[in-house]
């Protein structure tokens, strides 16, 4: 029955309850300028402590999707991370922690403002290749433009911002990218549709539920990284 299922993208029957979290922008301390989204150095590793002393496993997006292919539960307290945007307070802030202790993630990039320098900058094109090279992060798409809604775009705007900015990363990066975060984590049917169309195998929400209580492959629930205890609660 699971394997059946899974042919269809669903994730019913798995048993397990593994949350996946997505961070934004970094900074060294909070100030005036400070986001709602944005996460100090200080924040990020007391999470990684609680994580690690509850004997977290950090999963790697292809050992997630491995394990939704074959209809395998997860490990018990599995976690991933994920992290949106592209800023350069990534690499700066939070990279070399995971570096140092070896925690995989992924970066979801859109193509269309990397090495930007206005407001909060991007990472190159040069450290994204060094990220993807050193094997911690995967890379992957986040569209080209980081539309504010994909429900308001037609047909052909949809097919350009998944197909292009997929086409844009597996030139710059030399290997497929088949998975995908949507902006602002909004999406309905339509838009989940042209995303497995344009070749993505996984693409991901910021519905705030574990894992295997999404939908489908397409419509992968996420927490947003202030959200962390209610997420670790699901264990």
């Amino acid at each position: 029955m699971i394997a059946t299922l899974l042919l269809l993208g669903q994730l019913d029957g798995l048993r397990s309850r593994t949350p996946i979290l997505t961070y934004h922008d970094f900074v060294a301390r909070r100030d005036a300028r400070s986001l709602w989204f944005d996460c100090t150095q200080q924040e990020f590793r007391s999470q990684l402590n609680y994580f690690s002393r509850h004997q977290a496993r950090f999963l790697s997006l292809q050992q997630l999707e491995t394990a939704l292919k074959l209809g395998r539960d997860l490990p018990r307290r599995a976690i991933a991370l994920t992290f949106a945007d592209n800023y350069e307070g990534f690499w700066r802030y939070a990279y070399p922690i995971l570096k140092a202790h070896r925690i995989p993630c992924a970066m979801f990039v859109h193509t269309g403002y990397v090495g930007d320098r206005h407001g909060r900058p991007k990472m190159t094109w040069d450290q994204l290749r060094q990220l993807d090279r050193e094997g911690l992060v995967t890379v992957a798409s986040q569209t080209v433009s980081h539309p504010a809604d994909l429900r308001d775009l037609s047909d052909d705007q949809l097919d350009r911002e998944f197909v292009e900015s997929k086409s844009k990363l597996e030139k710059e990066l030399g290997h497929e990218v088949p998975y995908l975060a949507y902006p602002n984590g909004k999406y309905d049917s339509r838009v989940a549709k042209h995303a497995r169309a344009a070749g993505y195998r996984l693409a991901f929400t910021e519905v705030t539920q574990p894992l295997e209580r999404s939908p489908d492959r397409w419509r992968i629930n996420r927490y947003v990284h202030t959200k962390w205890q209610s997420a670790a609660r699901h264990w």
